[in-house]
């Protein structure tokens, strides 16, 4: 990773229209020009192994069943914490 020399900032690859790569100050728009072994450093790896579950994905998982009543039950539950919370801040 390279830093300005004007402000210290932070320096990232980008594409110009003619095709050549510089990097750029995320701060103050300085432009250098990049060589091979400068964004060979900036090349980054995801690991697909480690996502994050999402609520959806969990319910899946575990296969979790919500009947209809405890569904609306919820609902109304919500709703009345909003009404509540909506008066307190409303008056």
């Amino acid at each position: 990773m390279r830093f300005c020399p004007k402000c210290g900032g932070i320096m990232v690859p980008k594409k110009k229209e003619d095709g050549t790569v510089v990097l750029v100050c995320m701060r103050c728009g300085y432009e250098m020009p990049a060589d091979e072994k400068t964004l060979a450093s900036y090349k980054g790896e995801s690991k697909p192994t480690e996502r994050v579950l999402t609520t959806k994905v969990v319910s899946k998982a575990k296969k979790l069943k919500v009947s209809k009543e405890e569904l609306e039950q919820a609902r109304e539950d919500y709703y009345e914490l909003v009404l509540d919370q909506i008066g307190e801040y409303g008056e």
